[in-house]
């Protein structure tokens, strides 16, 4: 199997659930499981954002349209039925069931009426982009559906192979998935952390510069930005590596130290 990472690319006026992203570029949907026939399947998404946010993708999620389209057509006859399975201030998740179709112009969709059984899929959604990661056995024709897909899209939509090679990081093996299981809050302090420039050497700002930026009291963007970096070391590290990390530096610590009580931050 080889993975293949293509990564479609917006403009407004295209397709309302794309421009919704572009509108709200702090929410991120990621795939958690995803199946595809060619009469039906289903995905179970997780979204995180601001909580209004959250609450208008429903509506925009929840309507007649198809979501999955890569872009609006009429030749597209699918009937979706979809459930709110978890509910969470800044999260949801979502259980989307394509109950009947025969024709779809989704990228997965294509994908397996061009490719067949056996494939694997994966998306996230963010801003203008739209990103499919696709496991495809070695012995299919992948340039010939790049080339197809590519004269099919519409004015407005742009399509990119960013990756081809061995699998890497998929739902259920060792990594979390970047931006579902990281808390909404905690991205937001990381990803202010890096367009500031607080990882520079030396720092571009500091904690009280993020704090002022977010509007957030310093004692509540350090916890969140611990917490964000602790699971960015897992993502690099690996679950089994992170825990090995954690368990030697509290070994190290307990060796010079006595434990010093533990002192609550004022959270959110």
């Amino acid at each position: 199997m080889r993975e293949y990472v293509f990564l479609l690319e917006y403009d407004r006026g295209v397709h309302p659930v794309r421009d919704f992203f572009i509108e709200h570029p702090e929410i991120v949907a990621t795939t958690l499981s995803m199946s595809i026939a060619s009469d039906g399947g289903w995905r179970v998404e997780h979204a995180t954002g601001p909580e209004k946010a959250l609450d208008a993708l429903e509506t925009v999620y929840f309507d007649d349209h198809c979501n999955d389209c890569t872009y609006p057509t009429p030749a597209c006859d699918t009937v979706l039925d979809y459930q709110l399975l978890e509910r969470e201030p800044t999260a949801r998740t979502i259980y989307r069931h394509v109950t009947d179709m025969s024709y779809c112009s989704s990228l997965g969709y294509l994908a397996y009426e061009t490719f067949g059984d056996g494939l694997v899929f994966d998306a996230t959604q963010r801003g203008p982009y739209y990103e499919w990661r696709v496991l495809i056995p070695t012995d299919r024709d992948v340039d010939a559906f790049r080339r197809t897909l590519q004269e099919d899209l519409p004015d407005g939509v742009s399509l990119a192979l960013r990756r081809v090679g061995t699998p890497e990081c998929w739902v259920g093996t060792r990594q979390p998935q970047y931006g579902t299981d990281l808390p909404y809050e905690q991205r937001q302090a990381l990803e202010a952390a890096m367009r500031m420039g607080y990882y520079e050497h030396p720092r571009d700002a500091t904690l009280e510069d993020l704090a002022t930026d977010l509007d957030l009291p310093v004692t509540t963007l350090r916890y969140r930005l611990r917490r964000a970096e602790a699971w960015a070391a897992t993502i690099a590290l690996g679950e089994v590596g992170a825990h090995f990390g954690a368990i030697t530096a509290d070994k190290g610590e307990r060796s010079e130290s006595v434990s010093a009580p533990v002192v609550p931050t004022d959270e959110d």
